[in-house]
C-alpha cells in the first residue's frame, strides 16, 4: 500500500493533474461512470417513495421489488431502499428486505448496502429481520470487529429486546468479549453501545468482563479503550461505577492519569459520576498540578463544576 501511494506521488509530481486525476481513479477503483437515464430512474423512484400518497408509495414497493439486491449495492439506489424499507408499509417492506435473504454478509462489507441492512434491523419487526442477526452468527467475530459491521450491531444492540436471535447475538458477540473487544478499532463502539443502551443482562455481562480485565487502567489510557470505560462510569449500575472507580485508584496515580491524553476520559467521567466524592476532593487540592496540562485543564473544569452544583441549587 505505501508503495502505490509513492507511486501516484511520482506521477501526479512528474504529470501534473493529470497525474493526479489519474491517481485518484487508481485509488478508488470502484468509480465508475454513471449512467444518466439510470439517475434519473432511481431520482424518479426516490419521488415516488417520498410521496404523502400511500397508494403511490405502494407502487413504488411493487416497481422495486425484485430489484432490491441490486440497487442496495448503487450508491443511490441504496438510498431508494432504505427510503422504502421507512416509508412502505410493514408488509411491503417485509417483502422488500426479504431479497436480501442470503446475502447479509456481504451487503455488510459494503459501503452502500451495510446502511440497507442497518434500516432493515431499525424499522423492521423482530419477525422480519430476524434473518440479519441469524446470518451474522456465522462471521459473528469478524463483523463486529468491521468497520461497517460494527454500525450493525449498534443497531441491533437498541432491538435486541425484540427478538430472541438478537439477543443471543448480542451476549455471544459483543457482552461477553467486551474484555477483548474493547480496544478494537471498530468493536469498541458496540461494546460501548451495549454498556449505554443494552438490554440489563448485557450491560452487566459486559461491564464485568471489561472490569475482569488485568490490565484495566490500560484500557482507561487506550485511544479506543478509554470510550468503554467512560460508559461503564456514566451509565453502568452503582456497584459496578464504585467498581471502576476503585480500580483506578488502586492500580495508578489518578493524577497522572487525569493528565495522559487518553486517560483523563475515564478520570472525568468518574467526577461526572459522582460515586467517589473524595476523588473529587482529591483532584481539587491538586488544581495547580492540573494546570500544567491541558488535559488536566478539563478534569479540573469537570470538578470546579461538580462542587458549583450545590451553590446554585441553593440559590
Amino acid at each position: 500500500q505505501r508503495r502505490r501511494r509513492r507511486k501516484r506521488a511520482a506521477r501526479i509530481a512528474r504529470e501534473g493533474p493529470s497525474g493526479h486525476r489519474q491517481a485518484r481513479q487508481e485509488a478508488q477503483p470502484h468509480m465508475t461512470t454513471v449512467d444518466p437515464a439510470e439517475v434519473e430512474a432511481i431520482s424518479a423512484l426516490q419521488r415516488r417513495m417520498e410521496s404523502s400518497d400511500a397508494a403511490e408509495r405502494a407502487a413504488g414497493a411493487r416497481q422495486l421489488c425484485g430489484s432490491v439486491l441490486r440497487w442496495a449495492f448503487h450508491p443511490m439506489g441504496c438510498r431508494v431502499v432504505q427510503t422504502a424499507l421507512e416509508q412502505c408499509s410493514t408488509d411491503d417492506a417485509a417483502r422488500l428486505a426479504a431479497e436480501l435473504r442470503g446475502h447479509v454478509r456481504k451487503a455488510v462489507d459494503d459501503k452502500h448496502a451495510n446502511y440497507v441492512v442497518a434500516k432493515i434491523v431499525e424499522v423492521l419487526p423482530g419477525e422480519h429481520s430476524a434473518f440479519v442477526a441469524q446470518e451474522l452468527r456465522a462471521c459473528a467475530a469478524a463483523t463486529v470487529r468491521h468497520r461497517f459491521g460494527c454500525r450493525i450491531y449498534c443497531r441491533l444492540i437498541e432491538s435486541a429486546s425484540l427478538y430472541s436471535d438478537a439477543a443471543a447475538l448480542i451476549e455471544d458477540a459483543v457482552a461477553s468479549r467486551a474484555g477483548e473487544l474493547c480496544r478494537n478499532e471498530w468493536a469498541h463502539f458496540a461494546v460501548a453501545h451495549v454498556l449505554e443502551h443494552g438490554l440489563p443482562q448485557h450491560r452487566a455481562i459486559a461491564a464485568k468482563s471489561v472490569l475482569q480485565e488485568p490490565d484495566f487502567v490500560r484500557i482507561a489510557q487506550h485511544r479506543h479503550g478509554r470510550f468503554v470505560v467512560e460508559a461503564i462510569l456514566l451509565h453502568g449500575a452503582s456497584e459496578e461505577q464504585r467498581a471502576a472507580v476503585e480500580l483506578l485508584r488502586s492500580e495508578a496515580c489518578v493524577l497522572t492519569l487525569a493528565q495522559h491524553e487518553f486517560g483523563y476520559t475515564a478520570v472525568a467521567a468518574a467526577v461526572k459520576s459522582k460515586v467517589c466524592p473524595e476523588l473529587a476532593e482529591e483532584l481539587a487540592g491538586s488544581a495547580a498540578k492540573l494546570r500544567e496540562s491541558k488535559f488536566g485543564q478539563r478534569v479540573l473544569q469537570d470538578v470546579e463544576r461538580l462542587r458549583c452544583a450545590p451553590l446554585e441549587a441553593d440559590a
